[in-house]
């Protein structure tokens, strides 16, 4: 500088690029802070995004059938039955030949040892009557077969001899021979015959010929319109 006014000018005028300002800088945008989705919980745990998938309902499962249920179920009022009660069950209680009931026979067929009047209610008594039933495991349900026992000549039961009185098994069945017999039964009785009973019926209408002297125990069945004879069997 060559004098001082020119320096004072100079002083006073500053050029822009002498400025003490700090430079521009545009402003930086604002940003929320970050916040993750919500995450949905299913009862599995927290939500993945696939699909769900839904298991199936188990089928429900079909009960195993009962053969000897549907055996019992199978018979109808009126079946005759080639069962007999065998008399290991003693004089109180019946122990069937068969543990299944068997195909229904004629009712004229001499297999035929009880006949079905009834099936599933209170089955009647008496003489020569019983029942028969079975309690499925699987079902838990009773079938119940009403019996009256059917008679044939020349066949054998059993009996319980004291003294003279003979009390008859009726209904039990067993072979016509000579051989051991189930306790309390010490008899075996011969069926001489089978008649429709007169008014009065006893044993001495058992009389098969004129001066028969052949000792008969008798019994009436079906509630008494049958008239059953026996005596004590003689054969071999």
């Amino acid at each position: 500088m060559s004098n001082a006014a020119e320096l004072k000018d100079l002083l006073a005028d500053p050029s822009p690029s002498s400025s003490s300002a700090s430079p521009y800088m545009p402003p930086s945008p604002s940003r929320a802070p970050y916040t993750p989705p919500p995450t949905v919980d299913t009862p599995d745990g927290p939500d993945t995004g696939e699909g769900d998938t839904e298991e199936p309902d188990p089928e429900p499962s079909t009960p195993t059938p009962d053969p000897t249920e549907e055996a019992f179920k199978a018979i109808s009022p009126g079946h005759c039955l080639a069962v007999y009660d065998t008399g290991r069950g003693g004089t109180t209680s019946i122990d069937w030949s068969a543990d299944v009931p068997p195909d229904p026979v004629s009712c004229a067929d001499g297999r035929a040892q009880v006949q079905v009047t009834a099936t599933n209610r209170a089955c009647p008594t008496g003489y020569g009557k019983s029942y028969w039933s079975y309690r499925s495991a699987t079902t838990g349900d009773t079938t119940q077969l009403c019996l009256s026992r059917v008679y044939h000549a020349t066949y054998c039961m059993l009996g319980q001899q004291s003294g003279d009185a003979i009390s008859l098994g009726l209904m039990t069945a067993v072979a016509c021979r000579r051989e051991p017999v189930p306790a309390p039964y010490n008899q075996i009785m011969h069926i001489t015959g089978v008649y429709r009973a007169p008014a009065g019926a006893n044993a001495n209408h058992c009389l098969r010929v004129a001066g028969d002297r052949t000792r008969y125990w008798a019994a009436l069945v079906d509630d008494g319109a049958t008239l059953v004879c026996t005596t004590i069997y003689q054969g071999g």
